[in-house]
């Protein structure tokens, strides 16, 4: 028996060239992609290895990459090769390599696998350093016979154009603004469904440090970012008024974006710049030749393929240094403070002696690698000069995990909490928040995520929608990720495809609503997990692997199922009241994740940034 699995969009020669196949009989057929009609019906579904295999590839991945840039080759270390002035590339790419890298060795496990079951595989790919793996003789990678042509894009490049000319103009006006300020706070996140803190009524905001922005005060200038367009045909740029105009009030607000175009009005930045991308490329180039192994060789073709990317950080950090050294803040705060996008920030910041300042927005955990730094790393101190965290669980996890140096790490408590104290005492009801159901219905919340694995989060759906499906009283309300706004197609779908009427799938309604509502929340790994036990509601993980990131069934705090019988039966019981929470697990909880809901963790917050020398 020979096997063909099809990883990547087909063209109509390889459709037919494989239909003739199939037709002679001897062949398995598997595909993670939608099929022609003619080709769907020979399909048996996606092929995968064992979840086991999946959890030990993430975990030795992880170890791996973590640990690489400490390595030395030729004389010095990984990170030194890759560095610039006091900073290094490593650090901006460790994140989507360790997941680029992991993907390729889920790969590589199937395509070992395949080999042992099938005589002969034909294994249709879109990872092209598959080729530069070591796969047995009788599997043939078969990369697509034309080359993908990217189209520009030109309706949002104009687009972007327009919004870069009005912030531009907005700044001129604003030069005041930089006089009286010390702080900067950077506001990069898309404005979401937020609750007003005083009027309990929805509204768009920035809902991870939204009260945190309304309640600075004149010494606080709030940096404010669009999202730069992509080349892809898909990538659409809107002149919505938060792009043009700002993502709030203009008051001590100033843009980001105009500070880029002053880098390519200056030739020594552009010239520092060329120097600078010219020798990390040639220390990419030389570190791979030096490198032995298989999979440091990898690691470094994929550092070689974000190039664009690298030129982009080198460019934000040339021209926010100019910046900072023009106007000599004393603190620049973000969240995400180690995505590269704001890493390069603070770096540029820190080269000026400005504190930097991180503020944690989601639950950290051992697979997390924009967290996880090694004792090498807390030496050349990589990370902010200060994380302000939740509780003292994520300062012991820093600290004794991520390596963080003793002293970064302050416990403030969640700033968006700060709405729970005035959210309990309200009497919002299910008809309220859902216009449409009754407060008889009970109200199932599953928190999606965009998980990196999709035969994962598409098992998760299904799983969850079945289980629903299977309670008459039950109503599901699917909470789409913010990074799933355009995903409500989907779940419908597959809602469609299962027949589950009792759905609703959500973007626009806010999380905190929900959960004060809901009589159970599911989810896979997400924070809105600790968000739940904060409102004293019934977590239920779906953990198909079993690993328990969060901790949740650790601590006591959440129902752990890994399949779809677990999860219906837990919803049953909770719902018949055959189980009920912990309470004293909850407010254990509470207490090292959260140090407090008592809504003044903005004002912990302001005291401690206003307090830095």
């Amino acid at each position: 028996m020979k096997a063909i699995v099809i990883k990547r969009p087909l063209t109509d020669t390889e459709s037919v060239a494989i239909l003739g196949k199939i037709k002679t009989g001897g062949y398995a057929m598997f595909a993670d992609v939608s099929l022609p009609g003619r080709l769907q019906s020979f399909t048996q579904g996606n092929y995968d290895i064992s979840e086991e295999k999946k959890k030990r590839i993430n975990y030795e991945t992880m170890d791996f990459v973590i640990s690489f840039g400490d390595k030395v080759i030729g004389g010095k270390a990984v990170v030194d090769w890759l560095g610039f002035e006091d900073s290094s590339i490593w650090y901006y790419h460790k994140f989507r390599a360790y997941f680029r890298l992991r993907k390729l060795k889920y790969e590589q496990a199937e395509v070992s696998s395949l080999a042992e079951e099938y005589g002969e595989v034909e294994y249709y790919t879109a990872e092209p350093f598959l080729q530069k793996t070591k796969v047995p003789d009788k599997v043939s990678l078969i990369m697509s016979d034309t080359e993908a042509r990217i189209k520009r894009n030109y309706c949002s490049i104009i687009s972007y154009m327009m919004i870069l000319k009005s912030r531009f103009l907005l700044n001129i006006f604003s030069f005041r603004k930089l006089r009286k300020p010390d702080h900067i706070i950077m506001d990069v996140t898309k404005r979401q469904a937020f609750l007003d803190i005083n009027t309990l009524k929805v509204r768009k905001g920035n809902y991870v440090i939204g009260y945190l922005l309304e309640k600075s005060g004149k010494d606080f200038l709030i940096i404010d970012e669009a999202v730069q367009p992509k080349l892809s045909d898909g990538a659409k740029i809107r002149l919505s008024r938060d792009n043009l105009f700002g993502k709030g009030s203009r008051k001590n607000r100033f843009f980001g974006e105009p500070l880029l175009l002053k880098y390519f009005l200056s030739a020594g930045l552009r010239k520092k710049k060329k120097k600078l991308l010219s020798d990390i490329k040639a220390a990419l180039n030389k570190l791979g030749d030096l490198c032995t192994e298989e999979d440091e060789k990898l690691l470094c073709d994929i550092y070689r393929s974000y190039a664009g990317a690298t030129n982009f950080y080198l460019i934000k950090y040339l021209a926010y240094q100019k910046f900072f050294r023009k106007h000599p803040f004393k603190t620049i705060t973000t969240v995400a403070e180690n995505s590269p996008a704001l890493k390069s920030i603070l770096d540029a910041a820190r080269s000026c002696n400005i504190k930097t300042v991180g503020i944690q927005h989601g639950n950290l955990h051992d697979l997390h690698p924009s967290y996880i730094y090694t004792k090498a790393d807390r030496d050349k101190q990589v990370v902010p000069d200060h994380t302000l965290i939740w509780g003292s669980f994520w300062r012991d996890f820093l600290i004794n995990k991520g390596h963080y140096p003793v002293h970064s790490p302050y416990v403030t408590g969640q700033i968006r909490t700060d709405i729970i104290p005035h959210l309990t005492d309200s009497k919002v009801g299910k008809e309220q928040v859902l216009p449409g159901i009754s407060e008889k219905d009970k109200l199932i919340v599953f928190a999606s995520q965009p998980q990196r694995d999709p035969r994962l989060r598409e098992r998760a759906a299904l799983d969850v929608i079945n289980a629903v499906k299977a309670i008459p009283e039950a109503f599901l309300v699917i909470k789409l990720h913010p990074n799933e706004i355009n995903d409500k197609k989907y779940y419908a779908g597959l809602a469609k495809k299962e027949g589950l009427d009792r759905i609703e799938i959500t973007h626009s309604v806010d999380l905190y609503l929900l959960i004060s509502v809901c009589d159970i929340l599911i989810t896979c790994f997400s924070t809105v997990g600790t968000e739940t036990i904060y409102f004293g509601k019934p977590l239920i993980i779906l953990d198909h692997l079993k690993q328990d990131i969060q901790n949740y069934h650790k601590e006591g705090v959440a129902f752990q199922a890994s399949n779809e019988q677990e999860l219906r039966e837990f919803i049953k019981d909770i719902l018949s009241g055959e189980l009920s929470n912990d309470k004293k697990a909850y407010d254990d909880f509470i207490s090292r994740y959260a140090f407090a809901i008592d809504g003044k963790a903005v004002d912990r917050t302001l005291e401690f940034i206003r307090n830095l020398d």
